[in-house]
């Protein structure tokens, strides 16, 4: 019998963005396939009912909450540190990137990209500053280093001079919710999203990562060579990134988990042109759907899509994403490829597997603790 500590502070009702979601599907199948060991989630806000997982459980608040640079040193560092020695853990898992760097316990630590090694300007000069300065030590510090792809294991390794050998890939998955619609939902989504059109769909933040400006350009290209779907974007702003006034597009925001799956099974085509991603779960999930994918041909994209894309293209090439998305309507045949292709790639993926993958890793590291 183990006592794991595990850091569950992005588990947020209603805001599970990427990394949220992740740690929310594999943290519940893990303790729900473990009930000899005992598991505390430490939370930097009272903790939800929402993510109670099993009478193996309990969740705790400490604080102060972990929402800037310097009260993620304190977080971390003094109260987290605290707390695992207070509860006598034999284990702390942190699925964002964030470990103790002042305490001796057992640290399984996921890393899902560093983009702000490589980008610092896509994020606010004292975050980029922070993460640049922390992650490496948290990267070497851990005593189990995980990520969601081979791209990121690479780039990791390679930046942090850390041994890829020695890090586990734990991909994500699209929810089990992700499934194709029939007609008549297809079209109810069409009313609710994009007043009755056909639509493509983008799922992110709105971010400069994520290539928003290109994503438009792209669209209204598509819309001068006879295209005549719209395009909808759901996805909150981070960083105070302002959204664009822009003809054929609906923003409609945050989606709850109902409304997500409606608004992408509802989709001609995702149109996802980010330039850079350590995973891309939207690809995945619209795949599910058999929803034909547009996607960028950088970072870890062409990886996750494997064969099933419709188009991989550069995220700075409007004409080619333009041309993808028309050749989804005009040519029925390559449209209905797709979408099996993209349905039997997304099979491969599922938080079964995954969680499986996380209590595979924390076994290692376990028993070299």
């Amino acid at each position: 019998m183990a006592r794991i500590a595990l850091n569950a502070r992005l588990l947020i009702p209603g805001k599970l963005e990427g990394t949220g979601r992740f740690t929310h599907q594999c943290y519940k199948r893990m303790i729900k396939s473990r009930p000899n060991d005992t598991f505390l989630l430490i939370f930097d806000r009272k903790p939800p009912v929402e993510f109670d997982y099993g009478p193996n459980s309990t969740s705790v608040r400490l604080f102060p909450p972990a929402r800037r640079p310097w009260l993620f040193d304190l977080w971390f560092d003094y109260a987290i540190t605290w707390k695992l020695k207070q509860w006598r853990a034999d284990a702390f898992v942190s699925t964002d990137g964030y470990i103790s760097r002042r305490s001796s316990v057992a640290q399984l630590n996921v890393i899902h990209d560093i983009n702000f090694e490589h980008h610092p300007e896509w994020l606010p000069a004292r975050f980029a500053r922070h993460f640049r300065s922390r992650f490496p030590q948290y990267a070497r510090k851990s005593s189990k280093l995980c990520t969601v792809s081979e791209f990121s294991r690479g780039d990791i390794s390679r930046t942090y001079h850390i041994d890829a050998d020695s890090i586990s890939i734990i991909p994500n998955a699209p929810d089990t919710s992700f499934k194709p619609l029939v007609y008549e939902k297809r079209q109810a989504s069409r009313i609710k999203f994009a007043s009755g059109h056909s639509y493509h769909v983008f799922v992110g933040s709105i971010h400069p990562r994520k290539n928003i400006h290109g994503m438009l350009k792209a669209h209204t290209e598509y819309r001068l060579l006879g295209g005549k779907s719209d395009l909808v974007i759901v996805g909150a702003a981070m960083w105070n990134y302002a959204e664009f006034d822009t003809a054929n597009v609906h923003w409609v925001g945050r989606l709850n988990d109902d409304e997500l799956v409606s608004a992408v099974a509802g989709a001609d085509a995702l149109l996802y042109l980010p330039f850079f991603e350590g995973f891309g779960v939207p690809v995945v999930e619209a795949m599910a759907c058999g929803i034909p994918v547009i996607a960028s041909n950088t970072t870890s994209i062409p990886e996750v899509c494997g064969d099933a894309a419709a188009a991989l293209v550069s995220p700075t090439d409007a004409k080619a994403a333009a041309e993808a998305l028309l050749r989804l309507d005009v040519d029925e045949g390559w449209r209905e490829k797709k979408s099996k292709q993209g349905i039997n790639r997304a099979s491969e993926f599922s938080w079964e597997r995954s969680a499986h993958l996380f209590s595979d890793a924390l076994d290692e590291m376990l028993s070299e603790a």
